[in-house]
């Protein structure tokens, strides 16, 4: 009825109507395409020698600190690393990051070694041999002066 008042003939929109489902199904079938093609593309995670480095220190559930001693770095450039691995696997954590490497079967981590199993690290606390600071003070009052909080 609309077409008809617009001057137009019914089968116009049949055409219109073949022609939206033509592009939906092309559409369609590109989308399928560029998912299939993502897909394959995050299967394959390719990482720097560093971040090599880095995922085998967190996989030994080191801390950053350890890994930037090891690897003679600092530590920010450590956790910066870190960042970029948890980035590339799209994972938010150290443990998830050691599943999911573990999971691409990269050949980088290497097997876990029991916390029992690991080096003992003895903690020494800081020796002090320097004089306590000596503290004076004194209460001086202010004349005629209003203070606001």
């Amino acid at each position: 009825m609309h077409c008809l008042i617009r001057g137009q003939s019914p089968s116009d929109y049949a055409v219109l109507v073949q022609a939206e489902n033509d592009m939906l199904e092309n559409l369609m079938e590109k989308a399928g395409q560029l998912l299939e093609a993502g897909k394959a593309v995050h299967g394959q995670v390719r990482l720097t020698r560093r971040e090599e480095e880095v995922l085998a220190g967190v996989s030994e559930s080191l801390s950053n600190k350890e890994i930037a001693s090891h690897l003679n770095l600092s530590e920010r450039t450590v956790k910066f690393h870190v960042s970029s691995l948890l980035a590339k696997f799209q994972v938010r954590g150290r443990m998830e990051l050691v599943r999911e490497a573990a999971r691409h079967a990269m050949g980088v981590v290497p097997d876990p070694k029991p916390v029992a199993a690991r080096d003992a690290r003895s903690y020494a606390p800081p020796i002090k041999d320097y004089p306590a600071p000596r503290r004076t003070a004194a209460i001086v009052p202010l004349a005629k002066r209003q203070l606001m909080a």
